[in-house]
């Protein structure tokens, strides 16, 4: 290459360079900031009041309400008292309990998936879908296929 070509390639690769990294070093750079103040200070949670949860539009507050009655409904099951205690304490002393009850962890979850199956059979049974034979996630896609994907309007 002649040197006025290598400059004027020098020059656009780097221009290239610089612009590719405004592009795309905006949104990593946010990104690191919000996950160290997260490491920090707790989860971020961008609009508190406002913000929805998946579950049945649930607010911030609702969710974490629900979470903790059925941290409870859990602990009660493990024979864990729970009264005055927090989300995080119940989460602690539940990991505890499944790691020194494995047996008793697992029958927990059976009867949990058995009640999931159980519920999804009224439900598709009130929407004329036949359940014999079909797991929970069978029935579910179903259900999902016959409402659409009505969570993201």
């Amino acid at each position: 290459m002649q040197p006025m070509y290598k400059k004027m390639y020098v020059t656009l690769t780097a221009a290239v360079v610089i612009a590719a990294s405004f592009t795309y070093s905006a949104q990593p750079v946010k990104a690191e900031r919000l996950i160290a103040k997260s490491f920090f200070e707790g989860p971020i949670h961008l609009e508190d009041a406002e913000h929805k949860h998946h579950q049945g539009g649930m607010s911030r507050e609702k969710f974490e309400a629900y979470r903790l009655k059925k941290l409870q409904e859990m602990a009660v099951y493990f024979n864990i008292p729970t009264e005055g205690k927090t989300a995080q304490q119940l989460k602690h002393e539940l990991n505890i309990a499944k790691e020194t009850n494995k047996e008793k962890w697992e029958a927990f979850k059976r009867e949990h998936e058995a009640k999931r199956l159980e519920h999804l059979r009224r439900i598709a049974q009130k929407h004329g879908i036949a359940t014999d034979g079909k797991s929970a996630k069978q029935l579910h896609e179903e259900l999902v296929k016959l409402h659409g994907d009505n969570e993201k309007k």
